[in-house]
């Protein structure tokens, strides 16, 4: 009797004998192609010694300090069959100062996602540090749009979004050449099975291509929910109620924007 063999340099998840390997490194089991994502943006600047005590080794946070809210909906995804998902993600501005590697762009603090799939990929594969959480459409009414998250009916955070004024090819250009050189980073870390250190632990670089198709400046604001009892939200309150510590000391922008977005091969940094 022969047991299940792995094959050298595919992509295996759990259960790892039922579950097909990916295609290539482009594709996470079938693709990374997300056809449409619909994203909402809200930044602020915040004290940098509290941002800075909650980034992993290696990254340093931005002078100042700016931390950016985006609320996504998801729709298209080939890996999904065409489906889709909400999002919360919670970005700090950072340079990334390895042993060998520099990076620089946004890392996530936290992502808050109301799809299983997704999650399991984003914490296997790529090292984001995805949540479960309810994360409804936006509410669209008149002029403004609203979106929150929440665990088991208990609300972690609310953020809403108004006055939209649609940019003008110039100004997405300009947003284009703002996001040259920059990318979203993770930090991958898998705790060993007798919780005794980590079997893995090291920093992610996760490159998009992504194609913005319409863009629009905005008013907005946003809010963590703190004080949250362990016992409303067993998940996810001490994230929570740690990210409503950090304070809102002046609004930067906010911004709406429709894109697409291929994921590129992520690597691993060091």
């Amino acid at each position: 009797m022969n047991n299940f063999e792995f094959k050298q340099n595919e992509n295996y998840f759990m259960p790892v004998s039922l579950l097909p390997p990916g295609k290539d490194e482009r594709d996470a089991l079938v693709g990374a192609h997300y056809r449409e994502n619909q994203r909402y943006k809200v930044a602020y600047k915040t004290d940098r010694e509290k941002v800075q005590s909650l980034l992993p080794p290696g990254f340093i946070a931005k002078d100042p300090a700016v931390i950016s809210i985006c609320f996504a909906e998801c729709r298209g995804i080939d890996y999904l069959a065409g489906g889709g998902y909400n999002l919360v993600c919670v970005d700090v501005d950072v340079e990334f100062k390895g042993q060998r590697d520099y990076a620089e762009g946004s890392y996530a603090l936290v992502l808050w996602m109301n799809k299983f799939y997704p999650i399991l990929l984003g914490r296997e594969l790529l090292g984001a540090a995805k949540l479960m959480a309810e994360v409804p459409d936006a509410n669209k009414l008149d002029d403004e749009i609203s979106f929150y998250a929440a665990e088991e009916g208990t609300r972690l955070l609310e953020g809403k979004l108004w006055g939209f004024k649609e940019k003008s090819k110039q100004e997405i250009d300009e947003m284009v050449k703002a996001g040259e050189g920059k990318c979203w980073l993770g930090y991958k870390h898998f705790p060993a099975v007798d919780l005794k250190g980590a079997d893995i632990s090291y920093a992610t670089y996760l490159p998009t291509e992504n194609v913005i198709k319409k863009a629009w400046k905005a008013e907005g604001e946003f809010r963590f929910l703190g004080g949250i009892d362990w016992k409303r939200a067993p998940l996810s309150w001490n994230v929570a109620n740690t990210l409503s510590e950090l304070p809102i000391l002046e609004y930067v922008s906010a911004e709406a924007w429709t894109e697409s977005s291929i994921y590129m091969p992520n690597r691993k940094l060091l």
